[in-house]
């Protein structure tokens, strides 16, 4: 007899032998008779009790509806073929070995899937599946699925999924998934994802992903993410796009949104160009610069510029703050046709003069770095000209400037 027979065979005297002797069990109390003698008043009679007439040894696997087993170890092929039988929904197992997958009313152990792992109840323990697990209750232990973790309940513990880990109660622990981590409750602990971390509650820990994180409401720790999204942050978000409500940390990002942040909108004069207007965003403590710039002359090829820049503003007093920048923009003659990047830091004092409205200058530390085998940059300075002190050629045509600027203008907030 070959292998696949005798896992046949085996699979279907482990489903028919109980149905037999139920069945063997029923014919039994068919044939029992209620004594003649007794009378329909008499309250001593007794009629015999049929759950009590069927119970025989195999009493402990075929318990009634609603009820539970406590099986030490169970093997299964598939769900109700195996050792427990059709009671396999019935059963919480210490060990449980589903060759190809299995059905139980829970685990309080070790589980094992070859694709799949179901229990309606609980799991406390370990469970690790090749294609999924799927728990109805709460989860305290270690689940690992090779595509994803499915829980309606809580979780407590650590869940790894190559793809996705969902969950419908709060997570306690740490989700680790190739794609994506979901719950609509809270999170305490670390979700690490390769696209998305989502909580539709309160995120008290660490969220890392490879494209976005999402936390609905209040989050008390960390998010590291090329999108961030949070309602209350306490803690800080390091990202490409940060945004938040209201944030007692720091937003570190290509560009940072806080609504209850710091915002300006700036025009101020250089002695590069004339006409600038940048956008400041995020909070006070760091803050990103969007800027563009450009010479109001009549000209086919106007003299413009373009650049990005972070910065912090420190606090003197009621009115009076220092800006410390560093930014770095590219001057252009028409089209971009070779590097020009002019890098400054700008160090000044703000004064607000009147509501959202304030005042800024100081000086500037400049280093340029441009193309010196392209003739076609545009003039420099315009105003005046300020004294060059460090003038050098690098490789490839690879050109250095470096002098001493001024800054100022007015800030709408």
């Amino acid at each position: 007899m070959n292998t696949f027979n005798k896992i046949f065979c085996l699979s279907a005297w482990l489903i028919f032998c109980p149905m037999a002797s139920e069945a063997a069990s029923s014919s039994q109390i068919a044939f029992q008779e209620i004594p003649a003698s007794v009378d329909e008043g008499d309250s001593t009679a007794r009629v015999p009790d049929a759950k009590k007439a069927s119970k025989t040894w195999w009493e402990a696997f075929q318990p009634e509806i609603g009820d539970t087993i406590h099986v030490p170890v169970q093997i299964s092929l598939v769900p109700f073929m195996g050792t427990n039988g059709m009671q396999s929904g019935q059963a919480i197992n210490d060990v449980s070995i589903n060759i190809l997958g299995g059905y139980s009313a829970g685990t309080r152990g070790v589980e094992l899937g070859g694709f799949f792992n179901i229990n309606r109840g609980n799991m406390t323990g370990v469970q690790l599946a090749g294609t999924f697990n799927q728990v109805g209750g709460q989860v305290d232990g270690i689940q690992l699925a090779g595509v994803f973790n499915s829980n309606l309940s809580n979780v407590k513990g650590v869940q790894l999924a190559g793809t996705a880990n969902f969950s419908t109660g709060s997570v306690d622990g740490v989700q680790l998934a190739g794609v994506m981590n979901f719950t609509p409750k809270s999170v305490k602990g670390v979700q690490v994802a390769g696209a998305l971390n989502f909580t539709a509650n309160e995120m008290e820990g660490t969220q890392i992903s490879g494209l976005a994180n999402f936390a609905a409401k209040r989050i008390k720790g960390s998010q590291i993410s090329p999108i961030n999204y949070a309602s209350k942050v306490q803690g800080f978000q390091l990202g490409v796009f940060n945004y938040a409500d209201s944030m007692s940390g720091v937003p570190v990002g290509l560009i940072s949104f806080v609504r209850g942040g710091y915002h300006t909108v700036e025009l101020s004069y250089n002695e590069v160009l004339p006409l600038n207007i940048a956008l400041r965003t995020g909070k006070r403590e760091f803050y990103n610069i969007l800027f563009a710039g450009m010479r109001p002359e009549i000209s086919e090829d106007v003299t413009w510029a373009f650049g990005y820049g972070v910065g912090t503003s420190p606090r003197l007093g009621t009115r009076l703050h220092v800006n410390i920048e560093a930014s770095s923009e590219q001057l252009n003659r028409g089209n971009v046709e070779a590097l020009n990047l002019v890098n400054r830091l700008f160090i000044g004092i703000d004064f607000q003069a009147a509501n959202k409205v304030g005042v800024f200058a100081g000086p500037t530390l400049n280093y340029r770095i441009y193309d010196a085998g392209y003739t076609g940059h545009p003039t420099l300075f315009t105003a005046f000209t300020p004294q060059i002190h460090r003038e050098r050629t690098h490789v490839e045509d690879l050109a250095s400037q470096l002098w001493w600027g001024f800054k100022a203008g007015v800030r709408f907030f």
